[in-house]
């Protein structure tokens, strides 16, 4: 039963330990993690990092390495189905998707970094595996970290997929159900954690009165500019120019790769028109929790935007007017008609 339980909570996410090294080349070395939740899906099939001998329960594999260091370390793959199951085993590179989260390239992808840094043992290197009912099989995995591999973290999985045919509106297709095994490895060198704010727009939305609140919408673009897995706690405030201050938290940004980036787009409401208004959004970075970065400083960026209540500028500008055309006309009624003196002379004055 603690082996089932195990292998379900490994579903999509799953990690190993190094066991012994293949030569006396530097040894990559396991970093402990913490898991990551997964709801696992209606599979017949489960796999998890494991000894030589049976599942140990780690939720995805991390590791310390040098360049040129390799490691040899175990997967176990379970068929919880009433037959045998054939199931296909091979690596791939991870990049960060759209939402900011790790994809995993497809099989046919050409394998650059970690997928091509992995190998699974397979018998006669088919790259597949058959499983009996209710068995389970326990792979070598391999690791050689290339002695030129740049220093930060790298991320790819091992992937074990099943694959058929399912039918479709004229024709059979066919799918591929994948479990990926997500591997995240540190090389040593210079680490550079650092995370950047681009694409800032804020926009109003809200009434012409000056008494009436709208909404501050804001959209920008948090790049992981470094060389670390990098992800952040985040606060948006928008500060009026007459002293009016709202804040709120966002959703944290994901754990982004080198080079990923996550969209965000926030809504600060009840922000009054207060002429101008600034957006100022704070970033908190956070590393994958056991990992040792050098200082995380925040990160922050603002915009201003001009708010301005325009029936309150019309009703000022319509008393502006008022009151100078007043003035002039009672000006005007001051002044007395040119030439209603001519010809008449002082009285008293002799001639």
């Amino acid at each position: 039963m603690r082996f089932l339980r195990s292998i379900i909570a490994g579903l999509f996410l799953v990690g190993l330990i190094p066991l012994a090294t293949a030569q006396a080349a530097p040894l990559a070395r396991a970093v402990p993690s913490t898991a990551l939740s997964s709801q696992p899906g209606k599979v017949a099939f489960g796999a998890g990092p494991a000894t030589a001998g049976k599942l140990d329960g780690r939720p995805y594999y991390t590791y310390d390495a040098s360049p040129g260091g390799v490691l040899t370390d175990h997967i176990a793959i379970r068929n919880f189905a009433k037959r045998p199951q054939t199931l296909n085993v091979y690596t791939v590179d991870a990049t960060t998707g759209s939402n900011g989260y790790f994809v995993y390239a497809p099989k046919s992808a050409a394998r650059k970094q970690v997928g091509a840094w992995l190998s699974v043992i397979t018998p006669n290197n088919a790259g597949k595996v058959t499983i009996g009912p209710g068995a389970t099989m326990i792979l070598p995995v391999h690791l050689h970290v290339p002695a030129n591999a740049s220093s930060g973290d790298h991320a790819g999985a091992v992937i074990v997929s099943l694959t058929g045919l399912v039918k479709g509106s004229s024709q059979r297709l066919k799918f591929e159900q994948r479990i990926a095994t997500r591997v995240i490895i540190r090389v040593s060198g210079p680490l550079n954690p650092r995370l950047s704010i681009v694409g800032m727009h804020a926009s109003y939305s809200g009434h012409l009165s000056p008494f009436s609140s709208g909404t501050v919408n804001v959209t920008y673009t948090v790049h992981n500019a470094g060389n670390v897995l990098l992800g952040a706690s985040q606060t948006l405030t928008v500060h009026g120019l007459l002293g009016s201050s709202h804040s709120v938290s966002l959703k944290v940004v994901p754990l982004l790769l080198p080079g990923g980036s996550y969209k965000v787009s926030a809504r600060v409401p009840g922000v009054l028109p207060e002429i101008a208004v600034t957006a100022t959004v704070k970033l908190r970075p956070e590393g994958l929790r056991g990992d040792v970065n050098p200082a995380l400083t925040p990160v922050s960026a603002s915009v201003t935007l001009w708010v301005v209540p325009w029936l309150l500028v019309a009703v000022i500008v319509i008393i502006i007017v008022i009151v100078a055309w007043l003035i002039w006309r009672r000006r005007r009624r001051g002044i007395a008609p040119v030439g209603a003196s001519v010809g008449k002379e002082p009285e008293g004055v002799k001639q």
